[in-house]
Formats: C-alpha cells, structure tokens, sequence
C-alpha cells in the first residue's frame, strides 16, 4: 500500500466555505488531528475580526476592529501573542503527539508573526502528516507547498466541494487507519 502523501492543502478565498469544510473535518476526524482552527467573529452580517481555537483546548482573539495594538492588517489590529501562544502550542503539542496537525488558516495575518511563520515551515517541512489551509498570497506559505513532492493542493471552491471533501475525507481515512495500525 502506497502511503498517503504528507500534506494535503487547500487555497481558498470563501471564508465560510473553508470554515464549513474545517468543522466537518474536525467533528469527523477530532481524534487524530491537532492544531488551531481560525474562526470569524461576527456581530449579524458583519465580520468584526478573527479568533484562534486549540484543537483539545483554548482559544483568543487574533484580529479585532475594536482591539488596538501595534500591529494590524486591513482594518483589523491583531494580537500576535494570542497566534503565538494559542496557535502555535497547540501544533507543537499535536507534533508531540503524533498528531495529523491541523493548519487553519495560513495568511497574511499568520505571517505578520516572525516566530509563527518560521516555525510553521519547519513543520510543514517536517514528516508529520499536515491538512492545510490557506488563502492565496501568503507568499511564505505559497513558496513553502511549491516545493513540497509530498503535497497535494486542492482549490476549495463551492463546485468543487464534492471533490474537495471526497479528497479531504479519503486522505484522512487512510492516515487514520495508518496511525491505528503503528500503535499495535
């Protein structure tokens, strides 16, 4: 049996699409994978910033209209720390673990910290078995799966969605029933 390649990554641009397709990922599949997921924060219709959830435990705020710090992205100051710490814990700990760590989301916001971003290439560079999401223009992370043999990008769009999870799903069945397998 071939093994599964390492990383599976999908680009998107929907938010609520890639939000839709993490949760389903995570509710189906929570017990072999480890990382952040990074949620909208919405007041009605309207997208006031951005929160970063541990897999197994936690979560801060990591953009916000209402915050003020030194560091921001289009209209929203964010809160490096609370990537750093929140974010960044938890994939070391799903890394210790041997977990399928769990990236959601790599961007421009992500790569506004320094010690996030150059941690986050080293794993993704790492063996561990990594499900990626990222939107497009995070030229770190772009350059980093342009180099990858063991990576699989997938476009997640709405007709593509099928697909998308077909893959997704696929992908992590097999690295499930792998990860099954070595703890006999």
């Amino acid at each position: 049996m071939n093994p599964s390649p390492a990383k599976l990554v999908f680009s998107f641009s929907d938010c609520a699409l890639k939000e839709r397709l993490s949760s389903r990922l995570c509710s189906a599949y929570g017990r072999w994978l480890g990382g952040f997921r990074t949620l909208e924060l919405r007041r009605g219709k309207t997208r006031e910033g951005f929160e970063i959830e541990a897999l197994g435990g936690g979560s801060a705020v990591l953009a916000s209209r209402e915050m003020v710090s030194a560091v921001s992205f289009n209209k929203y100051a964010l809160n490096l720390a609370a990537l750093e710490a929140t974010a960044l814990s938890a994939l070391e700990a799903a890394a210790a673990a041997g977990k399928v760590l769990l990236f959601d989301e790599l961007g421009p916001m992500a790569m506004k910290s320094g010690k996030f971003s150059e941690r986050a290439v080293e794993l993704l560079f790492s063996p561990a078995p990594c499900l990626v999401f990222y939107r497009r223009g995070a030229a770190v992370f772009e350059d980093a799966f342009s180099k990858m043999n063991d990576t699989v990008i997938i476009e997640l769009t709405e007709a593509g969605w099928a697909e998308a999870v077909a893959a997704a799903e696929a992908w992590l069945d097999r690295l499930a029933g792998e990860m099954e397998i070595n703890k006999k």
